[in-house]
């Protein structure tokens, strides 16, 4: 139907039993108001672009105001609008469109480098990062407080390095002066690749020469009287540090131990030449460790004593071995590392000088360079790790008996005998 659309006339029509009723303004342009069976009123606009017909909806109908629709008059203009932009070869309405986009797309990019940051933490580390909580924990202590509210346009190479200044000569960090620069360089890098950035401000910025490789190793001496410090403390924080020691594993490898991945060796797959292993065995698995492979420790000696006289807090499979609650793995290893010190006099040293130790009493005690390797997980080449998959299982028992019994031997004469590994009460 074509008519002269007016709000009179409009107001005497009735919804069809079903579908829709369209009635064209006579006036030209294109209009169209379109009443729906349910009532809905709206209006359309049909146009030619290029030789193709196009219908665009402009909004409802409303007769006066034009906060919540569209008048006679104002569908009207803007239907001119687009037929005059389309007979000039401007589609109005997908110009319009994406301008739209633009904008909805500009209101959700991040402004400032703490809104960019926490994006890359959330949509990036959260997914891909072992241990993303540290990243995190890194911008907010170290990132934020400096260049948090900065407007990422503003957004310097300048501000990279005077952050990296104040963290080095005003905080006196050095190992984290670096970790945070490598951590932004990531973060722009993400960034670019969103359009979130056009260029990395912090690439250029060179890797500060502050941090000494450390070689420290601990003497026999230190680590008896570490271990006599450690004999004295409750659990879960002595027998931790024990476990440190008897291992030769990583830090948060032995703290966030579950008793699930304490299982007989032949259930963990071991095996002893054409036999299942017997013993007990400790399955890191992959996404709990660095090598992102699951790592089988053997348990026996000392550390399945230790292990034996251990209280369990939960019934639960996957409970911390070591904790305070029966939940949450034990997380006072700052305290603990204050306390050793006092109490054995030991100092200048950190938990990974005791990986170092055992991977250095390895090698005196003969053991070869591929099985100590393996003992403490460190990448193998990727070709001899593809090509050789024999376990080392026994290679590997020998290698910590023989590290458990050096133990022993250093603690009876610092000691006049052998300290017994007895149980221990939870606090």
């Amino acid at each position: 139907m074509r008519k002269r659309l007016t709000d009179r006339f409009l107001a005497t029509l009735k919804p069809p039993p079903k579908g829709r009723l369209e009635v064209t303004d006579d006036a030209g342009a294109g209009l169209v108001f379109r009443l729906s069976s349910d009532g809905a009123c709206s209006w359309a606009v049909r146009y030619s672009i290029a030789g193709k017909q196009k219908r665009v909806t402009l909004g409802r109908y409303v007769q006066t105001d034009p906060k919540i629709g569209m008048t006679l008059a104002s569908a009207r203009k803007k239907a001119a609008e687009i037929t005059a932009s389309a007979k000039e070869g401007t589609d109005l309405p997908d110009k319009e469109a994406r301008q739209r986009a633009e904008v909805e797309q500009a209101a959700k990019r991040p402004q400032t480098v703490e809104s960019l940051l926490r994006g890359y933490v959330d949509a990036y580390c959260k997914q891909s990062q072992r241990k993303w909580l540290e990243t995190e924990r890194m911008f907010e202590n170290h990132v934020y407080p400096v260049i948090g509210r900065l407007p990422l346009s503003d957004l310097r190479r300048a501000d990279i390095v005077a952050l990296l200044d104040h963290l080095q000569n005003d905080k006196g960090f050095t190992a984290q002066v670096n970790r945070v620069r490598s951590n932004l360089i990531a973060a722009f890098n993400w960034a670019i690749e969103r359009e979130y950035l056009d260029a990395n401000p912090a690439a250029a910025v060179k890797r500060r020469k502050i941090e000494k490789p450390r070689n420290r190793t601990l003497s026999d001496a230190e680590i008896v009287a570490i271990w006599n410090a450690a004999d004295k403390l409750p659990y879960p924080s002595g027998p931790f540090l024990k476990t440190l020691i008897l291992s030769g594993q990583r830090r948060d490898e032995v703290r966030c131990m579950t008793w699930d991945e304490i299982r007989h060796a032949a259930l963990a797959g071991c095996r002893d030449g054409q036999n299942p292993a017997n013993g007990q065995a400790w399955v890191i698995p992959g996404e709990r460790n660095k090598s992102k492979r699951d790592h089988i420790v053997p348990v026996s000696g000392l550390f399945d004593s230790l292990l034996a006289d251990l209280p369990r807090l939960s019934d639960a499979p996957t409970a911390p071995v070591f904790t305070s609650n029966g939940q949450k793995p034990y997380a006072g290893t700052r305290r603990l590392k204050e306390i050793i010190d006092r109490e054995s006099g030991v100092t200048g040293w950190v938990f990974h000088d005791i990986r170092r130790t055992v991977r250095t009493n390895l090698a005196i005690l003969g053991v070869s360079k591929e099985v100590a390797e393996r003992v403490l997980n460190h990448a193998t080449p990727s070709l001899e790790g593809t090509y050789n998959t024999h376990e080392y299982w026994p290679e590997k028992c020998d290698a910590l008996r023989r590290w458990a019994d050096r133990l022993a031997m250093m603690l009876e004469d610092g000691a006049g005998n052998v300290v017994p590994l007895h149980s221990v009460s939870s606090v």
